[in-house]
């Protein structure tokens, strides 16, 4: 299943609804980078399969009711559009992702891996610089909230394997 195609489609009918001066529900914006961390937790280590339906019902709850607002505005002929565009991305099979060209990150170390985890009910701040500084990452709070995790490419590997693990165990409970 294309969860990654999936979650790209329902950014863009966010975009498209947002144009048409649309309200999107902060749940919605919360469910759908939830989302797209899972995917990423997901992506980094794919023997967890257990991060799927997390993943699936992150998207499901974003797409009903995007999918509902778009046909309570704009009608349902406009919903079935999106459907069909739905539809469609989660029937694509996963690409495998080419390595992206790393992004600028103001006073990180030049040659440094980093991460950024956004602290919720799940994953608490304390958790994560505990777990960054056994690992030997540094790590530090940025201004929108997010926390940045660096350190060697093995080291914040590590990180995310061990991060998902707490989340799951978390999750269970």
């Amino acid at each position: 299943m294309g969860h990654a195609q999936w979650w790209k489609t329902l950014e863009h009918l966010i975009v498209e609804l947002r144009k048409r001066q649309v309200a999107i529900p902060t749940e919605v914006m919360t469910h759908l980078r939830s989302a797209k961390t899972m995917i990423s937790v997901y992506n980094a280590d794919p023997s967890h399969l257990e991060t799927l339906p997390t993943i699936e019902n992150y998207l499901m709850n974003v797409e009903s009711t995007l999918v509902n607002a778009a046909r309570e505005r704009f009608g349902q002929a406009f919903a079935n559009r999106w459907i069909e565009r739905i539809e469609s991305a989660r029937r694509e099979e996963e690409r495998k992702a080419e390595p992206a060209a790393p992004h600028f990150v103001p006073r990180l170390p030049k040659g440094k891996h980093w991460i950024r985890v956004l602290p919720s009910d799940d994953i608490l701040k304390e958790g994560v610089e505990q777990l960054a500084q056994e690992i030997g990452l540094s790590c530090e709070m940025q201004r929108d909230g997010y926390i940045l995790v660096y350190g060697k490419e093995e080291q914040v590997k590590d990180f995310v394997s061990k991060m998902a693990k707490k989340c799951r165990r978390t999750r269970k409970n």
